[in-house]
């Protein structure tokens, strides 16, 4: 009890108030220079930055101006959209109005310059609705155009082009491609003469069924001695009572020739 009595005392006297004040002053000045300068300098406050909206926006610009703001860009997906060119904004986390510190991460998702490759599914010999439901809502294919020739029975697939060209099944084509399906009405009751095409190179030999208004119908590739390579060394039918044929009527082939890496092996 006397020691705390003669330190009260002492608290009391002109040197112990001194003491006091100056440990509280100092308490005080240490607490203002915490919250005034060293509290800024941990947490940074007075170097935020608001983000904008970057959505919709050229990429170069935005890494250019998030970097000038010393933010530090991340690109962490891309898509393909057939309506956007490639390299524009699509998304931004964190989102805009979102106040951020400088060194602060923005992630972004950017539009594609190039679509995805798909493999062209098998719509050959498949009615024009069904092939068109596979080919746009499951593939993502466009039907751009439509051509109706002669054929065994209406409304089938019988072959799929791109650019103008037939593509096989298998062969890889943008997401998104356009692509022109050749559907067929049905034979007709109309009559064509029957023509050979065997000893013809293939493109005449398609150039020729086509001038006769016939269709083409499997294209078989095998090897076949004593035969030119790419020449048709067979048909079928290969021969036909009274050398006449309903319009539309399809003719096999059968090509000297390695299969092409984009058509399955019949």
């Amino acid at each position: 009890m006397l020691g705390w009595k003669s330190l009260w005392k002492y608290c009391l006297s002109r040197e112990g108030l001194l003491i006091t004040a100056a440990v509280v002053a100092f308490a005080l000045l240490s607490y203002i220079l915490f919250l005034g300068l060293l509290l800024p300098l941990f947490t940074r406050q007075g170097q935020e930055v608001v983000l904008p909206d970057l959505t919709q926006k050229p990429y170069i610009a935005v890494r250019q101006t998030l970097e000038e703001a010393g933010l530090r860009v991340v690109v962490t997906d891309s898509q393909y959209l057939p309506d956007k060119p490639g390299g524009l904004v699509l998304l931004q986390d964190p989102a805009a109005g979102t106040p951020v510190k400088r060194g602060r991460k923005i992630y972004l998702t950017l539009t594609s310059f190039t679509a995805p490759q798909v493999a062209l599914p098998k719509v050959e010999e498949m009615p024009y609705e069904e092939a068109r439901r596979l080919l746009q809502e499951t593939y993502g294919f466009r039907i751009a155009n439509l051509v109706y020739v002669e054929g065994k029975e209406a409304d089938l697939v019988v072959e799929v082009r791109y650019e103008g060209q037939r593509v096989e099944t298998g062969t890889l084509l943008p997401r998104y491609a356009p692509l022109t399906l050749v559907i067929s009405r049905g034979l007709g009751e109309e009559k064509v003469p029957f023509v050979s095409v065997v000893g013809l190179p293939l493109e005449e030999a398609l150039n020729r069924l086509s001038a006769a208004r016939l269709t083409v119908g499997h294209i078989r590739y095998k090897p076949a001695p004593n035969v030119p390579i790419g020449y048709v060394y067979r048909q079928y039918p290969e021969r036909v009572a009274n050398d006449s044929v309903r319009v539309g009527t399809p003719i096999d082939l059968f090509v000297n020739s390695e299969p092409p890496k984009s058509t399955p092996t019949e």
